[in-house]
């Protein structure tokens, strides 16, 4: 079988996504160096939610026996350290390990912590599992990001979209061989692939924020990315309303508030329009195809079920419970859409055509009720989603109006 094109792969990131616990990010990590023969050192760092609540549950590292997670409290006048056994991560919050406050003990040393190293550590979480990071050994906590990140790099292509319209553009120094868009994203650095990480490109980059495409990302990519101590910013998109939530987080953090505000809006706006504009239209039933072996559509929690209510209509396989959904050809015919719609490339909706037609055509096959979609417009949870929208729901007028009342 061919590799999945950009519809099925965009399709299976939702689908990932809506199945996934949001996952901490690890940042700041560092250790005080300690003299010859000590046997206990301190480490700190920040854990960050990744948008659900958890637990950290414990620590560990090859350089020492055990990791041990203490909190010091001033008492009477006296600065008192307890060891604590679990701590709480809610929603939207963070842990500070630093000197004076909560922080880690790291007891029984395999030999002195020195200036430079870069010392491994665990961290398991009652949800997340297991997250690894380091602790860059250092005199002296490494110096607060920047208030506003003026190097940005992006994992997704619809976060440099984000990016581009949040009026942060000429900030990215880094992205996905897959970000095309807009035509000045082309002439950004590539650091790898969705598949694949370039970590020493990353790193050259000197990146001050990566965007992360939240639960939706690679494990793989999170962990690299908190191996690599790089401050992390997660976004969270998987229906229309957190596309344009996202641009105002974003212009919150780059400083570009009255922009992305102003796009965001507008944003809003367009999907409101379509919605009050449809509102009242005959409903169509529609199969929405993003891959042909297997035969892949997507079901009610993807966006693309969203999209088509807005539009009037209603995707035959909602009541399927994933995003990305394998059927066959007999539960299509027997759910009798009224329109069929493939968002594939232009070859695959090609290829995907001709093998409908190869037997009895579906009634919408034969009777031409087939509309065709730029999979960039309606699968990349960016600011061109009103676009997909409203070409979607061009398109389905077009068909309802060339359908015969039922």
């Amino acid at each position: 079988m061919r590799r999945p094109g950009a519809a099925l792969v965009a399709a299976l990131a939702l689908g990932a996504a809506a199945g996934a616990e949001p996952v901490p990010t690890l940042e700041s990590g560092w250790a005080r160096p300690t003299v010859a023969g000590a046997t206990v050192g301190a480490g700190y760092l920040v854990i960050r939610s990744g948008g659900g609540a958890d637990t950290l549950e414990g620590a560990s590292s090859p350089r020492a026996e055990r990791v041990e997670m203490h909190e010091t409290r001033v008492e009477d006048g006296v600065a008192r350290m307890r060891a604590v056994a679990r701590l709480p991560l809610a929603p939207g919050a963070s842990l500070s390990f630093q000197p004076g406050a909560l922080h880690l003990m790291l007891v029984g040393l395999h030999g002195a912590l020195v200036a430079g190293e870069r010392v491994p550590l665990t961290l398991r979480f009652a949800r997340a599992g297991a997250l690894e990071t380091v602790l860059e050994v250092r005199d002296e906590a490494p110096p607060p990001p920047a208030a506003v990140p003026q190097r940005i790099v992006t994992l997704a292509p619809h976060l440099t979209e984000l990016v581009y319209a949040a009026g942060a553009g000429e900030r990215l120094v880094g992205t996905l061989d897959t970000s095309d868009y807009p035509p000045a994203a082309r002439r950004v650095p590539r650091v790898g692939d969705v598949d694949r990480l370039d970590a020493e490109r990353l790193v050259a980059l000197r990146p001050d924020l990566v965007l992360l495409w939240g639960d939706g990302s690679p494990t793989a990519q999170r962990e690299l990315l908190s191996r690599l101590g790089l401050r992390v910013l997660s976004l969270e998109q998987h229906t229309l309303a957190d596309v344009p939530d996202s641009l105002e987080r974003l212009g919150a953090v780059l400083g570009t508030e009255p922009v992305a505000r102003a796009a965001a809006g507008a944003l809003r706006s367009e999907l409101e329009a379509l919605a009050q504009r449809y509102r009242g239209a005959r409903r169509l039933r529609v199969f929405y195809q993003v891959w042909g072996t297997p035969l892949y559509t997507l079901g009610g929690r993807h966006v693309a079920s969203e999209m088509l209510r807005v539009c009037g209509a209603d995707n035959v396989f909602a009541d399927q419970p994933l995003s990305a959904v394998v059927v066959d050809e007999e539960a299509v015919y027997a759910r009798d859409p009224d329109v069929v719609v493939l968002a594939g490339t232009a070859a695959e909706d090609a290829e995907w055509l001709g093998r409908w037609r190869t037997r009895l055509p579906l009634r919408a096959v034969a009777s031409g009720n087939v509309v065709t979609l730029d999979p960039d417009l309606v699968n990349r949870m960016g600011p061109r989603i009103a676009l997909g929208t409203a070409t979607l729901c061009a398109r389905l007028a077009e068909r309802r109006a060339a359908l015969a009342p039922r």
